[in-house]
């Protein structure tokens, strides 16, 4: 009897743990913790300096080769030509005046050239195929790059990729850099420091006109286009002003893009020597005498 109540206390307790176990409630299992990619460092582009303007046309047989973009080309001034092809067709380009452009770069009269193409053509020119010539040009193609256009001479003349203008003889000095016995220079922020003596200087394309003087009387001044003189130093593209600068210390300042855009501002030769600023309808203090730097800031 005894062993029977002794067997029924363990099955009893037996069950109770079962029933116990049952009625639990589980333990959710953590999910395990998910790995935060890594935040990558933003790359940052390294900032690349403008890229400078390319060199269009180089004139050589200078004292010092001519470099010279087509900003600086089209800051000569340019007119519109119509040239008529062996097909028939007629095309108007719009380009710098050759003998405008070879004055500017300080050449004499009475030159020989060689135009010369990309890719080695060149033709001979006269000091006759081109002097006195009004339409006569380096045009910008529209297909891109730089052409001779002169509508008297062969198709041959018509030298298209022009890259480059040879001198055969009589180039006036200091073309570019600043020579001891410059009697104007241009320094600054521009892409070539350069002077001229004042023969030199004649020797460039000339204009007249009209300004009147303290007394408001008008006169006629030759000179030389401003913007002729500061494109063959490149301006750089952040430049935003010109001081003039006298012999006797005497300052006086512009906007660069005023004098650039000014198709009448000279620096007019004066009887005694050396040059003056003649800016018409511009301010009294700007008529600068004894001008013999330009400086770019």
């Amino acid at each position: 009897m005894l062993r029977k109540a002794v067997s029924l206390f363990i099955f009893l307790i037996l069950l109770a743990s079962l029933l116990a176990g049952c009625g639990a409630t589980p333990q959710p299992t953590a999910a395990p913790p998910t790995a935060v990619p890594a935040t990558a460092a933003p790359t940052t582009a390294p900032t690349q300096p403008p890229a400078p303007s390319a060199v269009a046309l180089k004139i050589t047989g200078l004292p010092t080769e001519l470099s010279l973009t087509e900003d600086q080309l089209k800051a000569l001034g340019t007119i519109d030509v119509d040239y008529t092809g062996k097909d028939g067709t007629t095309t108007r380009y719009t380009g710098v005046l050759l003998s405008n452009l070879l004055k500017s770069a300080g050449t004499v009269e009475g030159v020989a050239l060689t135009l010369v193409a990309g890719d080695g053509f060149s033709y001979d020119l006269a000091p006759a195929d081109y002097q006195g010539c009004a339409d006569c040009i380096v045009a910008f193609d529209p297909a891109g790059g730089l052409r001779s256009v002169l509508p008297k001479l062969s198709g041959k003349a018509q030298v298209k990729n022009l890259v480059e203008i040879q001198v055969k003889g009589g180039a006036a000095p200091a073309a570019g850099g600043i020579p001891e016995n410059a009697a104007l220079k241009i320094t600054g922020k521009v892409t070539t420091p350069i002077g001229w003596a004042e023969d030199a200087v004649k020797a460039m394309n000339t204009l007249q006109v009209e300004s009147k003087n303290k007394a408001g009387e008008t006169a006629t001044y030759t000179g030389v286009l401003i913007s002729d003189l500061l494109a063959l130093a490149g301006p750089a593209a952040d430049a935003t002003t010109l001081v003039f600068v006298a012999s006797d210390g005497y300052t006086a300042e512009i906007p660069l893009a005023e004098v650039m855009s000014c198709a009448n501002c000279i620096l007019s030769f004066r009887e005694q020597g050396g040059f003056s600023s003649v800016l018409p309808d511009k301010a009294g203090g700007l008529q600068v005498k004894g001008v013999v730097e330009l400086q770019v800031k």
